[in-house]
């Protein structure tokens, strides 16, 4: 009964009757990773996900997406080879960001951080069971975003059958091929160098070229 009445309550957020912004990020997060949503309408292979309504999927390729919302594109990272081998590390908060913390709940674990890059430009960065989001968005979207990409992180599920049989155990424990989800962003993202594409696709109506993600 109470996964029930978390997930009707996390639900209730993008339903418009609830004010987002009058909820802290700790509690924003904490009901996120409660929530348990055991649904999916986005299948991949080797793993699935929820997509909440108001947002779609612009590209895909291999573990990589693109996905918009009404306002902002999000780049969605799925690191399917380290969910594989089970990394764990340490997030360390830092002090002189916006927001940053570790997230902890049961088996699954990640962190958010958020610093501001331009005058009212924050960049949010959240990982969490072995997949990252990542978006810039204006200030007062902060909180709604951070409700949006914890609610298509905390339904993923892994399909571990169709993840050995296609990546094999010698893959599995490559060095090369291992990706550490844990590393923070850097000035050259993958997603900021998309941001700029992006903003010329709106600018021109082309379809941006996705080959530069890795």
């Amino acid at each position: 009964m109470k996964k029930i009445i978390l997930l009707l309550m996390f639900l209730f957020f993008f339903s418009g009757c609830s004010n987002l912004k009058e909820e802290s990020l700790d509690s924003i997060l904490n009901l996120g990773v409660t929530s348990n949503v055991a649904i999916s309408n986005v299948n991949r292979t080797g793993y699935k996900y929820y997509l909440p309504k108001g947002i779609k999927n612009i590209d895909s390729k291999d573990y990589n997406e693109i996905i918009y919302s009404d306002k902002y594109p999000f780049y969605l990272y799925v690191d399917v080879v380290s969910y594989f081998n089970k990394v764990q590390e340490k997030y360390v908060e830092k002090n002189d960001f916006f927001y940053s913390k570790a997230i902890y709940y049961q088996d699954k674990y990640g962190y958010l951080q958020i610093h501001n890059i331009l005058e009212d430009k924050y960049f949010v960065e959240i990982m969490y069971n072995y997949a990252k989001i990542e978006v810039i968005v204006t200030e007062k979207d902060i909180r709604e975003t951070v409700a949006y990409a914890i609610a298509i992180l905390e339904s993923i599920t892994y399909n571990d059958t169709v993840l050995g049989s296609l990546m094999g155990e010698n893959v599995l424990n490559s060095n090369e091929l291992e990706f550490n989800i844990f590393e923070t962003a850097k000035s050259e993202s993958n997603y900021l160098e998309f941001v700029e594409q992006y903003d010329q696709y709106k600018n021109n109506d082309e379809v941006p070229d996705m080959d530069f993600i890795k």
